[in-house]
């Protein structure tokens, strides 16, 4: 109940109602959006795909275990990125606004629903698509929350989130460069 309430409060009222949020700091209400991001994902690509109970929630709690892995990596490095920002942070903080962006994957379990009833929607063509959007979307709602918490310039707070993918990206290049060397020892 205390989230539908806080839900209501963020609805009239954005920037106090997230700043009260995010101040809480409470795990649990956190892990709530992290749980809606992962139903949406598995709704998303499994609709009409004849899954077992079982099947479901095997993979709804594997991706959840995702979600809050990648968000406890996320929010750490936004706020690295933000303290050497010279911008007071909190990991807890931004992994509870993480967590409030889970709520936007409803847009996936809406889309799959869609595909399910009309079978000549074809989702297979506009799945991209739909993942595109929820994506901005999320970084959209990000980025205008770290405006509203922290008072910062829109770059900035857009610079804190695309900073995320800096490490991602060592890690792919260092992965490349691995697989190439490891082929290179075969021959």
């Amino acid at each position: 109940m205390n989230l539908l309430k806080a839900y209501f409060h963020y609805m009239e009222h954005p920037a106090p109602a997230l700043e009260a949020f995010v101040a809480e700091k409470s795990f649990s209400q956190a892990c709530v959006g992290y749980l809606a991001a992962a139903l949406g994902w598995v709704l998303f690509f499994n609709i009409g795909a004849g899954l077992s109970v079982a099947a479901l929630l095997a993979k709804w709690i594997v991706l959840f275990a995702a979600e809050v892995t990648a968000g406890y990596f996320l929010a750490a490095v936004c706020a690295l990125y933000l303290d050497f920002a010279r911008v007071k942070v909190s990991a807890a903080e931004m992994f509870c606004l993480l967590g409030t962006a889970g709520f936007i994957n409803g847009l996936l379990m809406a889309m799959a629903l869609l595909s399910a009833a009309w079978p000549a929607a074809r989702l297979g063509v506009l799945a991209p698509l739909g993942i595109l959007l929820v994506w901005g979307l999320k970084l959209g709602y990000l980025t205008r929350g770290l405006m509203r918490l922290y008072k910062l310039p829109a770059a900035k707070a857009l610079g804190a989130w695309l900073f995320t993918l800096v490490p991602l990206g060592a890690v792919g290049v260092l992965g490349v460069a691995f697989l190439v060397w490891g082929v290179s020892l075969l021959f």
